[in-house]
């Protein structure tokens, strides 16, 4: 069971969201697919739930667990800064 969960919110088909899937992707490969699940929402598919996690720019990640929860928006294409900003550790620290 994964121990760490990432949600990411895109908005369609755009540059920016396949970075950031492209990256996020990367990054749980990087630190352990068995170790890290990954969510992707388009809120173009499902807008109820970017409201409920009070979610106004897209791409944005969520660290939903360990708690607190943890978010990054804007560009997401660096995985040293998806890393700090959302508290990350590889499975070697």
């Amino acid at each position: 069971m994964a121990s760490v969960i990432l949600r990411l919110y895109v908005t369609g088909n755009t540059p920016s969201a396949a970075q950031a899937i492209t990256t996020l992707t990367a990054l749980r490969r990087d630190l352990g697919e068995d170790r890290v699940a990954l969510e992707i929402i388009d809120v173009l598919d499902n807008p109820e739930a970017a409201l409920n996690d009070d979610v106004y720019a897209t791409p944005t990640v969520f660290r939903i667990e360990p708690q607190p929860t943890r978010r990054v928006f804007g560009n997401l294409s660096s995985k040293e800064m998806l890393i700090v900003g959302l508290q990350l550790t590889s499975p070697t620290e």
